[in-house]
């Protein structure tokens, strides 16, 4: 029962409601948990706004099911709608979108990692100052999370582990580090634990996403390389999973036998030896 008049007003409301910047932003970063006794809070509600992200994230994964609108409408609809709520945005846009990007890069994968690469070409790249938003104990916050969580559900995909891959490991040469667990280096190394992957690619496929990273980010990938190896004090709590797409089979249940273990193990320390060598 919907059809393209109605995708298009759909389109409209998103893009007007997702394109607003919180504005407790415009607080110091210590008084922002305070927003609301300040006034600084968005027109529309939480609940309306995660509604939005929801639906798109809906229409993008099952559009096939909208057997009413023409052909490609639906995923014309919901590119662009991402492509005008992200082309353009600063950094406070990003932040006051976090805990909504893992719906929007399930919408479409493409189109948001692609906005995610071309921001980090941008000078001044809108995450280095959202790092320097992060805060510590009950005044603070990490507005970076959700951007780390929207990477860690593509990630499971083996169509853009290595896509994901590279731009967490530009993120993490731009962190400065902080008090906060969820770090772009903490996200990689979760998403290649031999013991324990956050991915549904292949052990080769990994090893692709290793050697782009070191082409691409030498210095983050080795770190990560080295964390891959044994160490009987790792421990994982898994990464992020999509909410709507089928990216992980009924059938997965994270075990890994000793044969899959050690073969990656050997993997990334021959790995390891040669790029040591250079």
């Amino acid at each position: 029962r919907i059809f393209d008049d109605d995708l298009d007003c759909f389109k409209q409301c998103i893009v007007t409601v997702l394109s607003e910047c919180d504005p407790k932003f415009e607080l110091a970063k210590d008084e922002r948990f305070a927003a609301s006794i300040y006034g600084k809070v968005m027109k529309h509600s939480n609940s309306l706004r995660k509604g939005l992200a929801e639906s798109l994230a809906l229409i993008g994964c099952f559009s096939s099911f909208l057997t009413n609108c023409s052909l490609n409408k639906t995923e014309e609809i919901v590119v662009l709608s991402l492509r005008e709520i992200l082309s353009n945005a600063n950094w406070i846009l990003w932040a006051s979108l976090s805990d909504l990007l893992p719906l929007l890069a399930e919408a479409a994968p493409d189109e948001f990692l692609e906005n995610v690469e071309v921001s980090l070409l941008k000078i001044p790249c809108p995450y280095v100052t959202i790092f320097e938003q992060e805060g510590d104990g009950v005044k603070g916050w990490n507005y970076l999370t959700g951007l780390l969580w929207a990477l860690e559900t593509l990630a499971w995909e083996e169509e853009f582990l290595v896509r994901v891959t590279v731009i967490l490991g530009e993120l993490a040469c731009r962190d400065p580090g902080g008090n906060w667990a969820n770090r772009p280096s903490n996200s990689l190394s979760t998403i290649f634990l031999p013991w324990y992957p956050q991915t549904i690619a292949s052990i080769e496929k990994r090893m692709v996403a290793l050697q782009t990273l070191f082409k691409e980010v030498p210095e983050v990938a080795w770190k990560l390389l080295i964390s891959l190896l044994p160490n009987q004090h790792q421990m994982s709590a898994g990464s992020h999973k999509p909410a709507w797409r089928n990216s992980i089979p009924e059938s997965w249940t994270g075990k890994v036998t000793n044969k899959e273990y050690w073969e990656q193990v050997s993997l990334y320390s021959e790995f390891a030896v040669d790029q040591a060598k250079k």
